[in-house]
């Protein structure tokens, strides 16, 4: 679409662009949308503090088990198709959640759910990688990022809104994934389709061995790393901050949804600057600079003297956050060939997933015996320990 020595930083708007957007935002939803119903889901099904986050790890965990294996069917088999069955198992079963009335039966339709989201953002991240090429990439990825926001300033008010009725309300919203399978149906092209379809257990065994180097480079560590830490980070805002502002705070479940949603509206704004800023720093030191800012501004929550100090906050947050995915994606899709983009992206998006997983479990327990000051800063710690590990021990030679 677009040619690699293409001076420009800004891809073309088009309807496959469009379409490969929308793929991406809808997967967002699979925590966005539940995260201001949770407060409401505790006290419905009279769910411990500790297993709340069961909510998000379920998901998560089965996100995890997949994106490899979507990975690599997506470079042996297209992306397209993969892109369309994510979409369908993702909406089936998240609307479903709705109609049931057990917290065990929510836990298996989110288990499902979390395969059909394998689909979406991962391969979305790889399509992007297949198109656009150098500060145009982290552009794109970054565009991605603006349509993440769009869907974080309009959902999560509208789900906590549907949650304060009934918590099984701000499910129906999955169904969005209907129409939007429909029109990637149409105008979503195959960007990468590989001439033969071997067996599928020889295909594993010989794609394995054709990438297992690359996996083990040091520069594919250290991405690794970031996307966990990263993850570890975003798990505590979304799991925890609307539980921190209905209990804590003693406000609504709409107003912890609107908090939420301030991140997307800075992150509209922010995230396509990411191409901009890898065109004047390295992409280490912009994900260093990035992910510190982000994780201050959540240290900072639990001392906030009001809920427009938190809004202040999360929009800080929002700007650190929005910057460092991008550019991130940008690094692991840019750092490998097309025939191989899949399977290393999906490989490097199990970081996320995992730290979805870990942070809901471990947070919750800090939660349930410490309380939300040790909660936030916890993660933060977390996040800059990292920081500083990566610049006193790693020098990466290319990608970053």
């Amino acid at each position: 679409m677009e040619s690699d020595n293409s001076p420009s930083t800004i891809p073309k708007i088009d309807s496959t662009l469009l379409s490969i957007l929308l793929v991406s935002s809808i997967g967002v939803l699979g925590g966005q949308l539940v995260s201001p119903a949770l407060p409401i889901l505790m006290r419905s099904l009279a769910i411990p503090e500790q297993q709340i986050g069961l909510v998000m790890s379920v998901f998560f965990f089965s996100a995890l088990v997949s994106i490899p294996l979507v990975g690599v069917l997506a470079d042996v088999y297209g992306r397209r198709k993969l892109t369309l069955i994510g979409l369908i198992i993702f909406g089936i079963s998240g609307t479903l959640i709705a109609f049931v009335d057990s917290f065990s039966s929510l836990l298996i339709l989110r288990a499902f759910q979390g395969v059909g989201f394998a689909s979406l953002s991962p391969l979305a991240i790889t399509i992007l990688g297949d198109l656009y090429k150098g500060p145009m990439g982290s552009t794109a990825q970054g565009l991605r990022g603006s349509f993440h926001g769009i869907a974080v300033l309009s959902i999560p008010p509208i789900a906590g809104l549907l949650a304060d009725i009934s918590w099984n309300y701000p499910f129906l919203l999955y169904s969005l994934s209907f129409p939007a399978a429909i029109l990637v149906f149409f105008a979503l092209p195959e960007t990468y389709a590989p001439t033969a379809n071997p067996a599928l257990l020889s295909t594993f065994k010989n794609y394995w061995s054709s990438i297992r180097h690359e996996l083990f480079e040091p520069g594919f560590r250290i991405l690794f790393g970031w996307h966990l830490v990263g993850s570890l980070l975003k798990s505590t805002v979304i799991t925890f901050l609307p539980i921190f502002i209905v209990f804590s705070l003693g406000h609504s479940a709409f107003i912890a949804g609107a908090v939420l949603s301030f991140r997307g509206f800075v992150r509209i704004f922010s995230s396509p600057l990411s191409g901009f800023l890898v065109s004047y720093v390295s992409k280490l030191t912009a994900v260093k600079l990035t992910l510190a800012i982000a994780a201050i501004s959540i240290a900072l929550i639990p001392f906030s003297p009001s809920i427009l100090f938190v809004f202040l906050l999360v929009g800080v947050f929002g700007i650190g956050d929005s910057l460092f995915i991008p550019i991130l994606n940008d690094a692991v899709a840019s750092s490998t060939t097309s025939e191989h983009r899949g399977g290393i992206v999906g490989a490097m998006n199990t970081s996320k997933p995992l730290g979805k997983v870990i942070g809901p479990i471990l947070f919750g327990f800090i939660l349930a015996y410490y309380g939300f000051t040790i909660l936030f800063v916890s993660a933060a710690l977390i996040c800059l320990l990292y920081v500083c590990m990566s610049h006193l021990l790693y020098r990466p030679s290319h990608s970053l």
